[in-house]
């Protein structure tokens, strides 16, 4: 086989036979099978690489939880925390905070002291009712809700309910503006433990979703609030739980209500608290701070615009002098700004065409912020460093081109960091940051567990887009390729914001899938088009009003690159996508249809005017501001155009994409003669999960299999 001369004509920044020489994978005789290449399966979970069972970061080392009981695992070896007959029941997670710990143990929530390594509280309510819950740094009491009212409760005590007008219409302490702008809770303690912020959501004005389920013999209607573009609002507010006091005031937002509350933070003195306040237009955000025992507004530290779209994710971090540091797109990239009290830039900290990916932690002490990025390479992430007092002086801390998961001690002395490439299962190292240089304690370095199954080659590489960036690929092939065969295509697919498909770890993405996929003579390509995310604003937000063209266009990209391999039968190409990924397979069968001749589209978006605010309008604006954009993206009024073979799946329950999308698509479809081909899953939501996943494969592989 004449291998490398296949990778000309590309960038190709790694070709790499997963089990090393070509010669070895005619030995790999063990076929994959559905189960072993599919999430969620039993089957799957034995071809991963060895872990350490980690539970969390504490100052001393990361937790480990195994046969031998909880340990900290550090730089200088490990210390006991507990036994396991001292646990009880296995921890799911350890939660770590000043000096307490705690976990879900069973049905409890119990807290430690770490230092003397006694349980202090144990909360012993229902935990199937009061779902949400968050204490107090101190651990003395926590604040509980059940979707639609808040409780307080004090260890071995019922909860006290707080609220009673709680309803389908109205919810206290859960996440608001369905999850965006990095929300992913409703409670918030204050340092000092006397105060709670929460969301109030009131959903009154916004209509009613009909979801029925249908597993009971008389099927019965659960609706929901679904806020869709260019229709009325959530109207959200935050109030102050006082414990001392034993009240709730309201914070004096200014009119309107139907804007966006985020990033959420307290001063360190709890006097205060601090929200971006985002438009409804999502053009502009304004940091305010509030007064908590008043509720009244004392200022607006900066405000942040940008013509087309602005999404702050991150709340501030405050020093212990006052001054602040925000995580801002503001000048094209993400990055790190430091401010004084008063909202002043005192210096940016960070800059360059590259991405901060996450403000991990500040060590005052050493002056030293830590952060994820992209830095030196861009489809792989590392841990950083940057000097307080010597902005822009960044430093690389990890080792090795690559995927690597960090955890950072409070204290910011030690980082616990996983890493992994395409040819690299798993390496476990603790990294010693206390010095000007890391030093590193490698804990885990895993075997290849695959070493006896089959091996697609995959290659990572690069092509160009019409404008001259940087679209980054991943191509998954048979280990071996007979000499003078054409071989068909699948095109997997996402496309949208917040993604980054295209990354160098282990397997690669859907690495399982597109395994078996190659195992069974398919050829797999994923490649991230402009439009997607950590390549700075100008690169994402250039689809913005128009979603679906240039992403088209930088998928056809690929498939020119495709069709210049001798081994792609160019007549035999399809696509797979789900989500946004379902709309752009749509998009691309009904224009494209002489190059993609089968398609399957899950859980697709077949018109923007039908999904949620929050998102639709960010990169879309409203219908009635953007006819023009809401009309070309519109697949419905397109099924007419269908000539290959597509199957829509879309799960009956989908509260995320409604499942009204692909139904429309189908009765236009009947309308205009064209003949698309349906699946649902009656009771899955928008991710098809678990054993219903297993068959979910089964069908797209048989798809493919049946019709390219």
């Amino acid at each position: 086989m004449k291998t490398k001369g296949y990778l000309l004509g590309a960038t190709a920044i790694l070709a790499i036979s997963m089990c090393g020489a070509v010669t070895a994978l005619a030995q790999s005789t063990e076929r994959w099978t559905i189960e072993e290449s599919t999430p969620g399966a039993t089957q799957y979970y034995g071809q991963l690489p060895e872990q350490l069972p980690t539970l969390n970061m504490i100052n001393e080392g990361i937790l480990v939880y195994d046969d031998s009981g909880l340990y900290a695992e550090g730089f200088d070896g490990r210390q006991l925390i507990a036994t396991r007959e001292a646990m009880g029941e296995t921890p799911y997670y350890i939660h770590y905070g000043g000096d307490l710990m705690s976990a879900n143990i069973g049905n409890d929530w119990v807290l430690w002291d770490y230092k003397t390594r006694k349980e202090l509280y144990r909360y012993t309510f229902d935990r199937r009712k009061w779902r949400h819950i968050k204490t107090t740094p101190q651990g003395d009491y926590a604040l509980v809700s059940d979707g639609k009212n808040i409780a307080v409760v004090t260890p071995g005590s019922e909860p006290i309910p707080l609220t009673t007008d709680g309803s389908f219409d109205i919810a206290y302490g859960t996440a608001v503006h369905r999850n965006e702008f990095g929300i992913d809770g409703g409670l918030f303690p204050s340092p000092d433990g006397r105060y709670f912020a929460f969301y109030r959501n009131d959903q009154s004005g916004v209509e009613p979703y009909p979801i029925v389920r249908m597993n009971d013999r008389i099927a019965y209607h659960d609706p929901i609030k679904y806020p869709m573009a260019g229709r009325q609002n959530e109207r959200v507010t935050v109030g102050i739980y006082d414990s001392r006091a034993g009240d709730i005031k309201y914070l004096e937002t200014a009119l309107p209500t139907d804007r966006f509350f985020t990033n959420i933070s307290w001063s360190p003195d709890s006097k205060s608290l601090f929200i971006d306040e985002v438009s409804r237009d999502q053009t502009e955000t304004h940091l305010r701070e509030y007064d908590v025992t008043t509720g009244l507004p004392v200022r607006t530290l900066l405000t942040e615009t940008h013509p087309k779209y602005i999404e702050p994710g991150t709340p501030i971090r405050f020093l212990s002098d006052g001054r602040f540091i925000r995580l801002s797109r503001i000048n094209g990239y993400n990055h790190l700004y430091l401010y004084n009290r008063d909202g002043a830039l005192v210096a940016q900290l960070t800059d360059g065409k590259w991405e901060v990916m996450e403000l991990m932690g500040i060590d005052e002490a050493s002056g030293q912020v830590y952060f994820m990025s992209n830095k030196d390479y861009t489809i792989g992430q590392d841990l950083y460093r940057v000097s307080l007092r010597n902005p822009l002086s960044v430093q690389r801390l990890t080792e090795g081109n690559g995927s690597h998961f960090v955890w950072l001690s409070p204290d910011c002395r030690l980082a616990y960091d996983r890493f992994s490439n395409l040819d690299t299962p798993n390496v476990e190292r603790l990294i010693a940051l206390d010095g000007t240089e890391p030093r590193t304690r490698e804990l885990l370095r895993a075997a290849d567990p695959l070493t006896d199954k089959y091996r697609p080659v995959v290659e990572l590489g690069s092509l160009k887009s019409d404008a001259g960036d940087d679209l980054y690929y991943k191509i998954t092939r048979p280990a071996q390729l007979e000499e003078g065969k054409k071989y068909p295509v699948v095109l997997y697919v996402y496309g949208g914001p917040h993604s980054q498909l295209v990354t160098d770890s282990w397997r690669g993405l859907r690495m399982g899938w597109d395994t078996y996929m190659a195992q069974e003579g398919f050829i797999v390509m994923t490649i991230d088009n402009r439009g997607t995310a950590n390549r700075g604003m100008d690169f994402e937000s250039i689809t913005h009003r128009r979603l679906g063209t240039i992403e088209m266009q930088d998928q056809m990209k690929g498939i020119e690159y495709l069709r210049s391999l001798p081994y792609v039968d160019a007549d035999r190409i399809g696509v797979y996508g789900w989500s946004f990924g379902g709309f752009m397979t749509t998009n691309l069968m009904l224009t494209h249809p002489e190059t993609f001749k089968v398609g399957v589209a899950g859980g697709p978006v077949m018109n923007w005017a039908y999904y949620e605010i929050m998102y639709g309008e960010r990169y879309m604006d409203t219908p009635q501001e953007n006819p023009e954009g809401y009309a070309e993206s519109n697949l419905i009024d397109r099924a007419g155009d269908l000539k290959g073979r597509l199957l829509l799946i879309h799960g009956g329950i989908d509260p995320v994409v409604l499942w009204q999308h692909s139904q429309l698509f189908l009765q236009a479809s009947v309308k205009a003669g064209t003949l698309p081909d349906y699946m649902v899953y009656p009771m899955d939501e928008h991710n098809v999960r678990g054993q219903d996943r297993v068959h979910l494969h089964r069908v797209i592989c048989r798809y493919f299999m049946d019709h390219l």
